[in-house]
């Protein structure tokens, strides 16, 4: 099968739709240039995410490592969503998964998405393919409420049962 007849046989992207329309998904091949542009940046960034997760115990020891302190863990006293994650990767990055979790319950999950994620980036740069969707106002909103959700839910976790953890 020639390249055209298989870009030819993979489903149309949508055109702009109403409002009130479902999700789509579909598969889109884009030229090189066009990927570098998209998929370049975001697997630029993976990269440097994954290789500070596995040099920051080096960085620290050598005295390197800026360590950047939480603003607002310092105005209120209180970890943010966040705190932790920064040392729940290094930890997962050493093999630690116990301390990854008790620095925050969501590293490992994270780590391996962003892992995921990365190679997603890569196969997509490779082979000009990528996954497009399209997702409905609603499914947006549930999903962004969704995952803020479960961040609060670690939080609470986190200020109520982990103290020692910040």
């Amino acid at each position: 099968m020639t390249p055209g007849a298989a870009a030819a046989a993979l489903p149309v992207p949508p055109a702009v739709e109403p409002a009130g329309t479902g999700s789509r998904l579909w598969l889109e091949r884009s030229p090189l240039s066009t990927r570098l542009k998209r998929e370049g940046p975001l697997l630029v960034l993976v990269l440097v995410v994954l290789g500070l997760s596995f040099a920051m115990p080096a960085m620290k020891t050598r005295g390197v490592w800026p360590g950047i302190p939480c603003i607002f863990h310092k105005v209120t006293h209180v970890p943010c969503l966040t705190c932790g994650l920064t040392r729940s990767f290094a930890s997962v990055a050493r093999g630690d998964l116990s301390n990854a979790f008790y620095m925050h319950l969501l590293g490992p999950v994270l780590f391996a998405i962003t892992g995921l994620f990365g190679i997603y980036l890569a196969a997509s740069l490779a082979s000009g393919y990528r996954i497009r969707f399209h997702l409905a106002k609603r499914t947006r909103r549930i999903v962004a409420w969704s995952v803020l959700g479960v961040f609060a839910a670690c939080w609470l976790v986190k200020i109520f049962f982990m103290r020692g953890s910040w």
